[in-house]
């Protein structure tokens, strides 16, 4: 595949990526709107969301509550505070009753990107997972913070 080294990809660009003409030591720290739009919305993250929601699934964990803190020590490297389980604990209610209700929507949902789904999979299962995924995946602590 060529490599077009002048052409910065839009994302990189969103996260104001130096360019690639000469060598970056340090990169400028930033936090846009379009970051966030590019961190919920763009086809890469969410199949990563989905990838992240399925490694989730897949653990030995025996509540959702397990699986929330599981997911959190996997992408910010400690458990869930007691406010972020509750809220997130209700927001997967609410994803499951969407997707249970639209099986169409989490079929096209899960199938974003190229990583081909486990079988056996539930697809309403997996779709609502994916959300809380993108969820944390797109907290500041996760996106900026060292």
């Amino acid at each position: 595949m060529p490599c077009q080294r002048t052409f910065l990809h839009p994302m990189l660009a969103n996260f104001h990526g130096p360019g690639r003409e000469e060598c970056t030591v340090s990169r400028v720290v930033s936090n846009t709107p379009q970051q966030a739009l590019t961190l919920l919305n763009d086809p890469t993250f969410v199949e990563c969301s989905r990838v992240f929601a399925e490694h989730t699934l897949a653990a030995p964990a025996q509540s959702d509550d397990d699986r929330i803190n599981l997911a959190f020590q996997r992408a910010l490297a400690r458990p869930a505070k007691p406010v972020e389980e509750e809220s997130l604990a209700k927001f997967l209610a609410r994803q499951r009753d969407y997707y249970g209700a639209n099986l169409d929507d989490a079929k096209v949902f899960v199938h974003i990107g190229n990583t081909p789904e486990p079988a056996g999979t539930k697809e309403s299962e997996l779709a609502a997972w994916t959300q809380v995924c993108r969820v944390i995946l797109n907290l500041h602590e996760t996106i900026t913070r060292y």
